[in-house]
């Protein structure tokens, strides 16, 4: 009987596909992998990572000539396909550190390179923590040049994951006229790598409150009409930035996650062990069986805002009386969506709390960003 490991990289491939990597080519490196003949944790990620390189350097290549040619929609494209490669290599787990970080780069340059490329503004910036830095974008819905303050939204991801893949979140946004932060949180991409800044309650709290900050002082952006989104652990983020900072307009948290309140159990070990999870969340500063004590932050107060919840009966790890404890947390106005489509992607082995709304995205995005934009243009 063959060792189901398609069934294994369920999350690896759903992840991918969220993001935008071309499925083909997510195929294709599947074949790769099934074709090994001595099957092991090693070699696996051995053709992962040798595959997916393969395949970026062809389009770092192709977008390069394309540059030179001044063919820049092409340039713009296949950098992101390069970007997309890096990512899905980026999402296998692995404890060689060095080998994350180097795979990761790859992933922040090659999408800097395309995004700097598209005809509406995509501005790096970085924001000042008491703590180390937050670096990220802030995509404007054209070239950044209005009269007009732009509304804002705060897009949060979620754990082992990075600003960059965050421009899923952002696309719907901007195409609705919207601007949209996407950071590195503590614990994820560059405020990781560079400035060592780790998945601890305290440090997201901060991070919320310099986020704040910088908008304020921001020209271009209406302070008056800042909203929180997030994904996974982003959800929960979202959620407690809505209820800390009170002249929020509005929240969306779809299949939010707060390891304080869910079935701990049911979170996978690779977020609660190991050297990857102990690098993400600091672990050589903390016992990691303190964790939920750590995120307890994240709970508290309530938020008075506009508040819409994304949730499903097949997220494993938060049950549906958790994700609805959150409604209960909400003093305005609130609306919930239970996602009843039942998940492909799935087995005993390696149901994944992301599965849903990864495989929903497609039509749920459009259903919270209108959410949002309903509120910030005040249509």
């Amino acid at each position: 009987m063959k060792w189901p490991v398609r069934n294994l990289l369920n999350p690896v491939s759903t992840r991918t596909l969220l993001f935008g990597t071309d499925p083909f080519d997510t195929e294709y490196v599947l074949q790769k992998i099934d074709s090994i003949n001595i099957m092991s944790g090693k070699m696996i990620k051995e053709v992962w990572f040798r595959e997916w390189e393969q395949k970026a350097t062809k389009y770092i290549d192709f977008a390069g000539k394309s540059e030179s040619k001044g063919n820049i929609i092409s340039a713009e494209k296949y950098y992101m396909l390069a970007a997309q490669c890096y990512y899905a290599s980026y999402m296998i787990n692995t404890d060689d550190i060095n080998q994350k970080k180097t795979v990761y780069k790859k992933l922040a340059s090659n999408y800097r390179k395309s995004v700097s490329l598209r005809k509406n503004k995509v501005e790096y910036i970085e924001i000042e923590t008491e703590n180390g830095k937050l670096p990220g974008y802030i995509h404007f819905p054209d070239d950044g040049k209005s009269s007009d303050k732009y509304p804002c939204v705060v897009t949060y991801s979620g754990f082992g994951s990075c600003k960059e893949e965050l421009d899923m979140l952002a696309l719907p946004l901007t195409e609705r006229g919207l601007a949209v932060l996407t950071v590195d949180m503590p614990g994820t991409g560059d405020a990781l790598f560079d400035y060592n800044k780790k998945c601890i309650g305290d440090q997201i709290d901060c991070a919320i409150e310099s986020i704040y900050a910088y908008l304020s002082s921001r020209n271009d952006i209406d302070f008056s009409r800042i909203a929180n989104f997030g994904l996974c652990m982003g959800g929960g983020y979202a959620f407690r930035a809505s209820a800390k900072m009170k002249n929020t307009k509005c929240c969306v948290s779809l299949f939010p996650l707060f390891i304080n309140i869910c079935e701990i159990d049911s979170v996978p070990v690779w977020m609660k062990r190991g050297k990857w999870a102990a690098y993400q969340h600091g672990y050589d500063e903390c016992d990691p069986n303190d964790l939920v004590d750590r995120m307890k932050v994240l709970n508290e107060g309530t938020v008075d805002c506009d508040f819409f919840l994304i949730h499903s009966a097949d997220d494993n790890w938060m049950t549906t009386d958790a994700s609805l404890s959150l409604l209960e947390k909400a003093n305005g106005y609130k609306e919930s969506l239970e996602v009843t489509d039942k998940p492909a992607y799935v087995s005993e082995e390696t149901i994944m709390h992301a599965m849903p709304v990864g495989e929903q995205f497609h039509w749920v995005k459009h259903i919270a960003a209108d959410f949002i934009a309903e509120r910030l243009l005040d249509r």
